[in-house]
């Protein structure tokens, strides 16, 4: 027993390095050794320390009755629900697709669930503290910094000398990461960072990074005492970061950074208006006229106007300005559709969709997408299982599909399988009405989960759970950027909103029950969870 205690220690600190390790390295999304045995492009290194934490610690934990965050269980529901589908597949015509056999294409796509779902559950987990939570937001900030001075090298040699990499960094690229073959010729001068190609970079900043550097900012924290004329590190990291992921030039990605942007104006917008209603309407002179409550009603009206007209131009300046880096952008002033035509794309008119989307430069991702969507329509209630999209490809595509190069590319000259590349149509096509509905409600549980814990008087608390809700409000455009659920960003960001929610329930109700004399119990995330967990 004594051993056992000397040994406790060193045990601990191994534990702490892999969660250190599995957190810096997370900006590496193709590591090169795991590509090779993986045969994956999505291949991210921290998966590594993340699964070993799952055999040596999280079944362990689980095994003793340690408490799970309770926004954990619609997640089990959808895994269930996806082996449901599974094996509802072998029931139905699943047409055959070049050498594919169906039960090795479920496996795979299970596997890849699997190792998202390993993600959340160990994140969840492990930070069962403020500590932790805290160690975690700088272990974050960290590799955010990895990452972005990597990017400057890398920007260096794009924008600077037109990818003319030195022998030191082509080796040093090869080691930490594969990227898109012929970069140069399919990405233009665009930004990658250590991920396989531009618009993972973006993702991975627009899921992640910016979002912990714009609550931290907001709410005027840091994990570092750190500051440079009283800017705290986030602060500093928040501009190159929004610089880095304008370079990135993604389209899809821009939409979701514009959501954040929305989301943030939106809580500003209030405090901003009423500060300017009540120093417009406490002048003196205004205070003479003989209609106060028309007064203060018309100039609410016009402040609102006017901020709203601030927001659309600041809208347009980050289109205009991300259009300087990527001409595809500027065909959106070139194309304005009619009113008419906006209605039908609203109503998803096909035909309409297909025919914009092909004068926007946007035709082949538009392809996948409404392939995705007619599997569903076929198959709405469980879809075709995880997986088995690909084999629906040729019977279901648009025909307009055929006569693109890259579609047509896939589809003949490649051995891959397609996919849907949107993670929202993914679910509707494979686990169908069902499985969308558990994983939109798994979603929403956890923005009010992060809404509670802003409630938190703990700032670490508070700024994660923000950068949680900036995060799932992005989480929806990048819902149709992605679509692999081994892309690791968005399952680090709801573990750290159920590792936080389940802190601070833990923290209420530990006080609760102090201040009545009441001995705190293990079962407190669930009975504070029903206390204010309303849906």
């Amino acid at each position: 027993m004594s051993q056992f205690h000397r040994l406790l220690p060193a045990w601990q600190k191994g534990l702490d390095f892999l969660w250190a390790f599995a957190l810096f390295t997370l900006p590496m999304t193709s590591f090169s050794l795991l590509i090779q045995l993986t045969n994956t492009v999505v291949a991210p290194l921290s998966a590594l320390p993340i699964l070993i934490l799952a055999v040596i610690w999280f079944i362990p934990f689980i095994l003793r009755g340690g408490v799970l965050p309770i926004e954990a269980r619609p997640l089990v529901v959808l895994v269930l629900v996806v082996l449901l589908a599974n094996a509802a597949a072998f029931f139905i015509n699943v047409p055959p697709y070049k050498e594919r056999v169906l039960p090795a294409q479920e496996l795979r796509a299970f596997v890849t669930l699997i190792i998202g779902v390993a993600f959340y559950f160990v994140i969840a987990s492990w930070p069962n503290h403020t500590q932790k939570l805290h160690k975690t937001w700088q272990w974050l900030t960290i590799s955010g910094i990895f990452t972005l001075v990597y990017a400057l090298i890398q920007s260096y040699f794009i924008l600077g000398q037109d990818y003319e990499y030195p022998y030191w960094m082509e080796r040093i690229q090869e080691f930490l990461v594969v990227q898109v073959p012929h970069a140069a010729e399919r990405g233009g001068q665009r930004i990658s960072g250590l991920t396989y190609e531009p618009s993972w970079f973006a993702h991975q900043l627009v899921i992640l990074y910016l979002p912990l550097w714009l609550a931290a900012t907001y709410q005027r924290t840091s994990a570092f005492r750190f500051r440079v004329l009283r800017l705290s590190l986030e602060n500093l990291l928040l501009v190159p970061g929004i610089i880095f992921f304008f370079l990135a030039s993604p389209r899809i990605g821009l939409i979701s950074f514009m959501l954040l942007v929305v989301f943030l104006v939106m809580k500003l917008h209030w405090a901003l208006y009423h500060k300017l209603l009540n120093k417009i309407t406490s002048r003196p002179w205004a205070n003479k006229l003989a209609s106060q409550r028309q007064f203060r009603w018309a100039i609410g009206l016009l402040i609102n106007i006017v901020l709203f007209l601030l927001y659309l131009a600041l809208g347009l300046g980050l289109i205009l300005v991300a259009s300087l880096r990527d001409e595809r952008l500027l065909l959106m002033y070139e194309y304005l559709p009619p009113w008419k035509d906006v209605l039908k794309m609203l109503m998803l008119d096909e035909n309409t969709l297909l025919y914009y989307s092909n004068r926007l430069a946007f035709m082949e991702r538009m392809v996948y997408w409404t392939t995705g969507w007619t599997v569903f329509r076929d198959f709405p209630w469980l879809g075709v299982g995880l997986g088995n999209s690909g084999f629906f490809f040729p019977s279901h595509m648009p025909a307009i599909g055929w006569g693109s190069y890259e579609v047509s590319m896939l589809m003949f000259d490649s051995s891959v399988a397609p996919n849907i590349k949107s993670l929202w149509v993914r679910l509707l096509a494979e686990t169908g009405a069902l499985g969308f509905a558990i994983f939109i409600t798994w979603l929403y549980l956890l923005f009010r989960s992060s809404q509670l814990t802003c409630r938190s008087h703990q700032p670490v608390l508070r700024t994660l759970a923000f950068t949680g809700q900036l995060a799932l409000v992005a989480f929806i455009g990048e819902g149709f950027s992605i679509d692999s659920f081994a892309m690791p960003y968005w399952w680090v960001i709801t573990g750290i909103i159920s590792a936080a929610g389940l802190v601070h329930r833990q923290d209420e109700f530990a006080s609760n029950a102090s201040r009545h004399g009441v001995k705190p119990t293990p079962e407190a995330d669930t009975q504070a969870h029903s206390e204010h967990i309303r849906v």
